[in-house]
């Protein structure tokens, strides 16, 4: 990985096998790689959703919840 003006070598392998990608990435290196780490989080919250039950509707209702609840909470700094 490109990093500055500096090489890192990175130890995380790729392998295409029975129609599979199979991704072997040491934790310390998934943590300490900022693009890694949020692939691995897309893949965790797909993964999440992929089993939830709620409908679409619910899940609007949601996320106007928490960004309002947010805007209440935050608004203040967020003017400043």
């Amino acid at each position: 990985m490109y990093i500055g003006s500096e090489v890192k070598k990175m130890s995380t392998k790729v392998q295409v096998k029975d129609g599979y990608f199979q991704i072997t990435i040491p934790v310390k290196e998934a943590y300490e790689n900022k693009p890694i780490r949020n692939f691995l989080e897309i893949l965790r919250a797909q993964e999440i959703l992929s089993r939830s039950k709620a409908t679409e509707e619910q899940i609007a209702e949601l996320a106007d919840e928490v960004t309002a609840n947010w805007w209440e909470e935050n608004k203040e700094w967020f003017l400043k």
